[in-house]
């Protein structure tokens, strides 16, 4: 058979369940989130100011550890979502040569285009920021992530090579999953690598590799006891409105989250790097207030209204509930600071354009950077615009639905978490993220907060619930996660 033939048959099963069961058949578990790879390196040996995951060394030295330390079992790794970040990719091909690479990936997924039709599938607007979400255009996408992350994919091929299996959970950010073809490229791109590792034909490798890889769309339920869920759909900025695609059948159907990272944020990064990995959420527009008011101003009044204007017509009354709530926030407090300041001048000065300087000046620069700030970022925090923090509550509800289930493990915050659920004897975890957070928060320790994941032996072999791990990649050794408490 050739590859194409075997990646047509590579899911015994429909794609797309809400709910996934499996078992572990006692094999350890591993579980991570939110590695978010972007494009990685680019051609001149930097990061673009949209990568967020600069750990492909540290995960390669991880995924070898973990091989090592249990070449005497076979194991499984969970990427809990948010694994590659479509959305931040902006790459596009510019050259022949990039169009003919394209077209033979393609071509290896069953997918046939000529050069000349893809070269005219690339609009302008996606010269501007990225392709869209096209099957066909998503595999690009992955090309250039692979390429840009080449340790991660050869690590993940090592990891398979020693009898593991690899499960992915759809994210937010890689809703692309939901293409079969997207999904059978990084089948392929693991075989590739791991028939060099085996030095076999890509072929023979593939045929072997499919049982090892599964893809989940929603949930994940191990030996009816581990609930594994990503966590984007608690959140409404973040959560699927309606179908997966939309009705022209070939592009998917993105929250309005997604839409702010693809023509807001990314533009921000590419000026203020990381600016979406500052914590706590509602602190980003007061920091760009305080550290960067011109980037400030202009992501205020240009890039919000020009993201809003190439949101796809139906999306319109669904933007319609967050930007007018977002515009007026911004808006009414300016509008309020001016009116203080005017009202509260001399009668003379208002009618002098130098006393209004004079008096103003000061004026704004405490009121603006201080209470503006302060009233924005709390505001923004109270409406829920940004992610929530804990999903704890939702994972109670887990609790509550499912009565055998003893562990809840979801991601997307980046927010490392692990409490027990009333008596202690069942127990919720957030896997936190790979990617490097920016704590405004002088209370919070979180240099140590990354690399995590959550490590599971089931049957459990003792009263002890597992606690949040981390790979002290300076150490080269597994250690307990440090968590605080905070009232």
């Amino acid at each position: 058979m050739t590859t194409t033939e075997l990646l047509g048959a590579s899911e015994q099963t429909a794609y797309g369940n809400t709910q996934v069961e499996i078992s572990s058949y006692g094999r350890e578990l591993f579980v991570l989130s939110d590695l978010h790879l972007a494009a990685g390196f680019n051609r001149n040996s930097n990061y673009d100011g949209t990568e967020n995951f600069f750990a492909d060394a540290a995960f390669s030295r991880f995924i070898g550890h973990l091989n090592t330390t249990s070449a005497d079992r076979t194991s499984i790794l969970i990427i809990n979502g948010d694994f590659v970040d479509f959305l931040r990719i902006r790459n596009i091909p510019e050259t022949m040569d990039d169009f003919a690479i394209w077209q033979s990936e393609l071509k290896a997924v069953g997918i046939n285009k000529t050069t000349e039709e893809l070269k005219r599938s690339v609009t302008k607007k996606e010269v501007d920021f990225g392709l869209k979400t096209d099957d066909y255009k998503s595999i690009w996408k992955l090309w250039v992530c692979n390429n840009g992350h080449l340790k991660v994919f050869e690590s993940l091929a090592a990891w398979i090579l020693h009898g593991n299996d690899l499960i992915v959970v759809k994210g937010n950010h890689d809703l692309e999953w939901y293409w079969k073809a997207v999904r059978d490229y990084l089948r392929l791109i693991l075989a590739k690598n791991l028939a060099a590792l085996k030095k076999s034909s890509v072929t023979e490798t593939l045929s072997t590799l499919i049982p090892q890889v599964t893809f989940v769309d929603d949930k994940l339920l191990i030996d009816g006891k581990i609930y594994i869920e990503h966590g984007h759909r608690y959140e409404n900025f973040t959560a699927v409105d309606g179908p997966a695609v939309l009705k022209n059948g070939t592009e998917l159907n993105l929250p309005f989250g997604s839409f702010f990272n693809r023509y807001l944020i990314n533009r921000i990064e590419l000026a203020y790097p990381h600016i979406d990995d500052v914590r706590p959420r509602q602190k980003i527009l007061p920091l760009l207030l305080q550290e960067r008011f011109p980037l400030a101003v202009k992501l205020l009044f240009c890039y919000i209204p020009f993201a809003f204007r190439v949101i796809p017509k139906k999306k319109y009354a669904y933007a319609l509930r967050y930007l007018f709530q977002f515009l007026l926030i911004i808006g009414l407090p300016i509008l309020i600071t001016g009116a203080a300041i005017y009202n509260g001048l001399p009668a003379h000065a208002a009618h002098s354009a130098t006393g209004l300087l004079q008096s103003g000046f000061m004026s704004l620069k405490n009121l603006a950077f201080l209470s503006l700030s302060y009233f924005v970022g709390r505001i923004l925090s109270m409406l829920r615009l940004t992610a929530p923090n804990s999903l704890y509550i939702n994972a109670s509800a887990v609790f509550e639905k499912f009565a055998e289930v003893q562990f809840v493990t979801f991601g997307h915050t980046h927010n490392p978490e692990q409490l027990n659920y009333i008596d202690g004897g069942r127990r919720y975890y957030n896997t936190g993220t790979w990617m490097p957070v920016f704590e405004t928060d002088a209370g919070e320790v979180r240099g140590d907060k990354v690399y995590t994941f959550l490590h599971l032996r089931y049957p459990q072999q003792s009263n002890v619930s597992p606690v949040l791990m981390r790979w002290n990649d300076d150490a080269l050794r597994i250690e307990p996660l440090l968590l605080i408490d905070r009232k």
